[in-house]
């Protein structure tokens, strides 16, 4: 790594962050003619931070976690993931990903595919199931590893896409609006594993949301996007100690914000 990559991917005191990305711009083709996505990107998240990317649809939000995950490449910028430039970055396993649809396999039970994320290694097949049963565990389905998807409600396979993305033992969880087709009920409870998990993994989590009361809720800062091209026109810092509730007055306060941002 050159001494400029290096700094790129440090702070001025050398502390690695768990991401950091430095004028990264996208565009894809549409039509013949190229649609500018992302333009100038700058953003740091520290080690074990929850960050809420937020924005209008169409502002870059997905485009830009694909950038972090390494299934899109920018085209211009700089990526550094955990404190190496990405292209030199080889521990992809440390990475997982939460899709807004949960997408489980209906011909398999809950704890093969929570399993399903680590076939493609040579792990034995007895340590992947202990993984994806201690998984399970920890989103509390432990007794529905034997369960298929159209057996388990909604919120129920939400914990189980979240049990896969978590029996890799990442350190950086990345979610694209994961919980955005669940009821207001449910979607509550998600969100309190989210954080009880968090707190026992100490994991980096970025996801990106439309919801403002979810990104005040979960986050330690939000970064709000700009309509495209997606820019980050700020990073709000959520000062405030969890859990907490949208009702609370100072919650509100960085609501209408977040909202006069966006």
């Amino acid at each position: 790594m050159d001494a400029l990559t290096q700094q790129t991917c440090t702070d001025s005191e050398h502390t690695t962050f768990a991401i950091r990305l430095s004028g990264v711009s996208k565009s894809f083709a549409n039509a013949g003619e190229p649609l500018e996505v992302l333009r100038e990107v700058d953003l740091t998240v520290r080690e074990q931070a929850i960050v809420g990317l937020l924005g209008a649809s169409g502002s870059g939000k997905s485009t830009l976690l694909n950038i972090i995950s390494g299934i899109l490449k920018p085209d211009r910028g700089q990526v550094c993931i955990c404190g190496a430039a990405s292209e030199e970055f080889n521990d992809w396993c440390a990475i997982s990903y939460m899709f807004q649809d949960d997408r489980l396999l209906p011909w398999r039970t809950a704890i093969r595919n929570v399993e399903f994320a680590l076939e493609a290694g040579s792990m034995p097949k007895a340590e992947r199931a202990r993984r994806a049963r201690e998984a399970l565990q920890l989103v509390d389905l432990g007794s529905f590893e034997g369960a298929f998807p159209y057996q388990l409600s909604g919120g129920m396979r939400s914990r189980v896409a979240l049990a896969r993305s978590l029996v890799t033992e990442p350190r950086i969880l990345l979610m694209d609006e994961p919980f955005s087709r669940l009821d207001a009920q449910t979607r509550t409870l998600m969100h309190g594993e989210l954080l009880r998990i968090h707190q026992l993994k100490r994991m980096t989590v970025v996801f990106v949301t439309h919801d403002v009361a979810e990104a005040a809720l979960l986050a330690d800062q939000v970064a709000v996007m700009s309509p495209r091209p997606g820019t980050i026109r700020e990073v709000v810092d959520i000062a405030l100690a969890r859990p907490r509730d949208v009702t609370q007055p100072e919650v509100t306060r960085y609501m209408q914000r977040l909202r006069a941002l966006i």
